[in-house]
């Protein structure tokens, strides 16, 4: 099984290189291009979006879920991450298995002290089954709380912003699973 770990350095938190493991999601795809579908979640959710980058599983849902032996060689065996896959050459096998697919880099800062690659897309909180964003559709973020910082695509351009975000609501909502176990996820593009 190979693992993708990228090297980062930060000389005031870390006297050493910390190792970042870069996983894949194959994921379906979601935009304006899917016409009323699109329009409909703006107008829900009260966004100002031109493209979807976030990678909540209902509007774009996990294509990946491990049945063969190679399957399970080849993704993340833990608790609700059986979608991430370890090894980008096998998230392009799998990619190549369905039309309206793509690939995404998704990696868990676990510090503000986070050097990130060009390709970076930004941050995302997802619930602890990696399943729903709760940028995107958790709620329509009546109290204001984030949807003013949600940049164009979705996501969030501010590392220390998405851990604040996180949290304000594991304080503010003690009573919510999905935001008390909610984590931040750094999302990259990958060209395949």
């Amino acid at each position: 099984m190979s693992l993708n770990h990228r090297v980062v350095r930060c000389p005031l938190a870390h006297p050493q290189p910390v190792k970042r493991i870069m996983y894949y999601k194959v994921i379906e795809k979601f935009g304006p291009e899917d016409g009323e579908r699109w329009s409909d979640y703006l107008k829900w959710r009260g966004l100002h979006l031109t493209r979807f980058e976030s990678v909540d599983g209902v509007m774009r849902g996990d294509l990946f879920e491990p049945k063969s032996n190679e399957d399970w060689q080849n993704c993340v065996q833990e608790d609700f991450k059986i979608s991430l896959i370890t090894n980008f050459e096998y998230a392009k096998k799998v990619q190549k298995q369905y039309e309206n697919a793509e690939i995404v880099g998704i990696d868990f800062p676990e510090e503000i002290c986070y050097e990130a690659s060009p390709e970076l897309l930004g941050f995302d909180l997802l619930d602890s089954h990696l399943d729903i964003s709760m940028l995107t559709n958790w709620g329509t973020d009546e109290e204001g709380i984030f949807s003013h910082l949600i940049m164009e695509n979705g996501l969030l351009c501010d590392l220390a912003e998405a851990f604040r975000i996180r949290d304000i609501l594991r304080t503010q909502f003690p009573e919510d699973h999905h935001a008390q176990e909610c984590q931040v996820c750094a999302i990259y593009r990958i060209s395949s």
